[in-house]
């Protein structure tokens, strides 16, 4: 066998294990049910993602609310919105204002049995939800450690989920990189519309 064609099957080799190496190594990972060990988010991811469900919800006109078209950071009282609340409240105000250009993008709700005490706070990106005890409880979960805000997205979609104590600068990132995205998905839909042709 001469040089050249020994260096040629070598080459002929080379480029299969390129290119059929991936895919063989993709469908065994596959089969087997491997995942990947973490994510790039810092809150609990929701999963499947799916519409909260806001039945016997009401805002302070004793309404069913209205959060379609903003992402909301739900936070579920128990009770009155105590010190704890109004520090956590306070905090989420910093995160918001912290988006800067995309702060009108997020508000922030507070949902409670409907004879509590309401946060003291007050604007236009509060709001104030109010539900049966029974379903405020089920959102902050088991006493181990409760949940301390949830995120809806612009849809009401129920995406993430962030436990006590609270990850703020986490969640921010969390919200940087989620309102990104869903701009850039926006821009990408109007591009791809009819009417853009």
């Amino acid at each position: 066998m001469t040089q050249p064609t020994r260096r040629g099957r070598w080459q002929l080799l080379a480029v299969l294990v390129l290119f059929v190496g991936p895919t063989v190594a993709a469908f065994v990972l596959t089969v087997s049910g491997w995942r990947p060990g973490g994510t790039t988010n810092n809150g609990e991811l929701v999963q499947p993602v799916q519409r909260l469900a806001m039945e016997g919800w009401r805002d302070r006109t004793g309404e069913a609310p209205d959060l379609d078209g903003s992402w909301i950071l739900l936070v579920p009282l128990a009770g009155d919105c105590n010190a704890e609340c109004e520090d956590r409240l306070e905090t989420l105000g910093r995160v918001r204002i912290a988006l800067d250009r995309d702060v009108d993008r997020v508000r922030i709700a507070t949902l409670q049995p409907p004879d509590s005490v309401p946060p003291e706070a007050d604007g236009d990106a509060l709001v104030r939800l109010t539900a049966p005890a029974p379903r405020v409880a089920a959102l902050i979960g088991n006493a181990g450690q409760p949940v301390a805000v949830h995120l809806l997205d612009y849809r009401g979609f129920h995406v993430l989920r962030y436990r006590r104590p609270l990850d703020a600068s986490g969640l921010l990132d969390d919200l940087e990189r989620l309102l990104r995205l869903s701009k850039e998905e926006a821009e990408r839909r109007a591009s791809e519309s009819p009417d853009n042709a």
